[in-house]
């Protein structure tokens, strides 16, 4: 379903939502064996994929979809940086450098974000586009995400060490100069899911997934787009 939704007005998402998330946390979701997801999708061509994850979250949080992507064919990298903590310096150089080395040796990379590591995504790809084939997020608050994550952290941005954050938030807004595919849910309840599309590309190109934001690295249904997505050339 490519919809995207009609609301972009900046809000957090509703209390009812980011409640269903926390008993989503604690509760068995129901997973297809990654086998099935494997022989359901087009094989890769080997190219590298860099895949970043959430906020608080290190490689470990993307060790299932690399799991997916290496099955399928595909060179699949971790960032090798520790938990994702924000869009701090010490990350923003560390993801530099390691698309830099990994595009070097492999030549263009194609770049996956989950929710932070989206934006983490988006930044590269428009810092280096000549070293991204494309980039993929999925619920990654594109636009104005402090004011449209549940937590009210838009009073802190003035605030952020090191980094000009008002700037680093319109920079990753921007259109991409790469081809793009962006991911949200309806039944999100950490991110407002009209913050995570993107109108400046084709309608198709913004694809609305279901489930909550805590299991969108297990989610078979994104592992299926990602696998479309990385495939086509």
């Amino acid at each position: 379903m490519n919809s995207t939704p009609a609301d972009r007005t900046p809000h957090r998402p509703n209390l009812r939502l980011t409640a269903a998330e926390a008993m989503a946390l604690v509760s068995r979701a129901p997973r297809l064996p990654l086998d099935q997801i494997v022989a359901a999708a087009p094989e890769g061509d080997g190219h590298s994929v860099l895949v970043m994850p959430a906020l608080l979250c290190g490689d470990l949080y993307t060790a299932y979809v690399r799991r997916f992507l290496t099955a399928l064919g595909y060179s699949a990298h971790g960032w090798n940086l520790g938990v994702n903590i924000g869009p701090i310096k010490r990350l923003l150089d560390g993801a530099t450098d390691c698309l830099i080395d990994l595009s070097d040796e492999h030549g263009p990379v194609s770049l996956v974000g989950f929710s932070m590591g989206g934006l983490f995504a988006r930044w590269l790809a428009l810092r280096m586009p000549d070293r991204v084939r494309q980039a993929i997020t999925v619920c990654s608050p594109i636009h104005e995400p402090a004011r449209n994550f549940w937590l009210p952290l838009d009073r802190f941005v003035g605030l952020w060490p090191g980094v000009d954050l008002h700037k680093l938030i319109e920079e990753v807004a921007e259109p991409l100069p790469v081809g793009g595919t962006f991911l949200f849910s309806r039944d999100d309840g950490l991110v407002n899911p009209a913050a995570c599309w993107d109108a400046s590309v084709p309608p198709d190109d913004n694809i609305e997934i279901s489930g909550p934001h805590v299991l969108i690295a297990r989610n078979p249904q994104v592992m299926s787009i990602l696998a479309e997505r990385l495939a086509r050339r």
